[in-house]
């Protein structure tokens, strides 16, 4: 006999041992998704760097992957939203971790024959699965704790999701250079040592890409919508899940703010990889990777301590306005970045400091476009929220190209954002002057 649908009034959000286990499950297996996604990235970017040094894939490789991040998003954005919106969010996450596992397989495939391209197919894979991932994870927040802790919640994952990013990026950039200076000296300086140090670093994480699994299996079972069901139409629905979001005031202007800082951060996270290059031409010797990882954990290390903070100051609600100090301080920490000297320790100082304000600008923003979603589009919305952030990765990825291919440094990059960064500052200020964040109802 097959289990009947449960209905939203069957399993309410409710405090007690069972909404905590699957909150903390639910935090603990996104911050691993993180840790994988980024660990990931970083070990590709290292890899290939080395072994096509002097081609024009070593050149823009960072920029390739970073395209390959929006498109999963822009193809799948309204099936995803479904799936989270028909089943049960619970399964959904359960089943993309299991994905992720036997993707896995196929990384270590590509590796043991040496094809680049079938683990750049492979990291594809990957994406998808965070793609079908990414409308559960936060919509289920909700439907296990409720509103009152929602933003407190959604300041605890972040921080978890930055601790994930920071350890995959620091261990891989870390691990890869060592085994490659390693590899150098016992076997002498070749392309072959890097493909070992990368398919070691894989047999590991691999490995530990079984402990979400289990994890998935805590999670408490949430509601289904069995009222939704699949049509065709569902495919090519990116346009109509947009209108609706942006026929929405509110929901307009909360997701484009938060699509700005998802500009910002993509077009650093470029940035950082390049600076590393310009610090460390000689990619056979290593030092990219570990340069690079060192910038993306010191901001992900700022975003952490001020994700943690917000979520302290969210504990009986939702901050707004904290993300006015935030905006103008990723403004200030952007001018200094452009300015002050790579790897000393107040430019190193500056990108802790855009980390930090970046957790005041995004955690208010995302815990009030959750809350403003009634709960039969969460899934929709969200997933066409994930589409405007892929757009605007997409033109990050092109506008840090195109300087690249205008020969501008890195340094002066990173200064083209400031004028940009005050302007949406003085933009939020007047539109919680107007509260217009807020429906005419809930002013407060």
């Amino acid at each position: 006999m097959s289990e009947s649908p449960i209905s939203p009034e069957t399993i309410p959000p409710e405090d007690g041992p069972r909404s905590w286990r699957s909150l903390v499950s639910v935090l603990v297996v996104q911050a691993h998704n993180a840790f994988n996604d980024n660990f990931v990235k970083l070990a590709l970017i290292t890899l290939t760097v080395t072994v096509a040094a002097g081609t024009t894939m070593a050149r823009y490789v960072e920029n390739i992957l970073a395209a390959m991040v929006p498109l999963p998003f822009i193809l799948f954005a309204p099936l995803a939203g479904w799936l989270s919106d028909r089943f049960a969010k619970s399964r959904v996450i359960q089943i993309s971790l299991l994905a992720k596992l036997l993707i896995f397989g196929l990384f270590l495939f590509a590796l043991s024959i040496r094809s680049l391209p079938l683990a750049l197919f492979a990291d594809f894979l990957f994406l998808v699965q965070s793609t079908l991932f990414s409308p559960a994870k936060f919509g289920i927040l909700k439907e296990i704790i409720g509103s009152k802790r929602l933003g407190a919640a959604n300041g605890v994952m972040q921080m978890l999701t930055m601790a994930g990013i920071l350890a995959g990026m620091a261990i891989a950039g870390w691990w890869f250079d060592a085994e490659l200076a390693q590899r150098n000296e016992a076997h002498g300086v070749s392309p072959e040592n890097a493909w070992g140090a990368a398919t070691h670093l894989f047999v590991w994480a691999a490995a530990a890409a079984a402990i979400p699994v289990l994890l998935g299996l805590l999670i408490r079972r949430t509601p289904e919508h069995p009222d939704t069901p699949f049509r065709i139409a569902i495919l090519g629905s990116h346009f109509a899940d947009l209108k609706y979001m942006l026929c929405e005031p509110v929901l307009r202007r909360t997701g484009l703010l938060i699509a700005t800082y998802w500009f910002v951060a993509n077009f650093l996270g470029l940035a950082f990889f390049g600076f590393a290059k310009e610090l460390y031409p000689d990619a056979a010797e290593g030092g990219v990777g570990e340069s690079s990882a060192r910038m993306l954990t010191i901001i992900a290390g700022g975003l952490i301590l001020g994700s943690l903070l917000v979520s302290f100051l969210s504990r009986k609600g939702n901050r707004l306005p904290l993300t006015l100090f935030g905006g103008l301080a990723m403004a200030i920490g952007l001018l200094a970045i452009g300015t002050l000297r790579p790897e000393s320790l107040p430019w190193y100082s500056a990108i802790g400091g855009i980390g930090f304000a970046s957790g005041f600008f995004l955690v208010p923003l995302s815990a009030h476009l959750q809350d403003r979603i009634d709960s039969g589009h969460r899934g929709r919305v969200l997933a066409a929220q994930n589409l405007i952030i892929s757009f605007s990765g997409i033109v990050a990825i092109l506008a840090n190209a195109g300087m690249k291919l205008v020969g501008m440094g890195m340094a002066a990059q990173t200064l083209v954002l400031v004028p940009g960064m005050l302007a949406v500052t003085l933009i939020l200020a007047r539109l919680l002057k107007t509260s217009a964040l807020f429906p005419p109802d809930r002013t407060a």
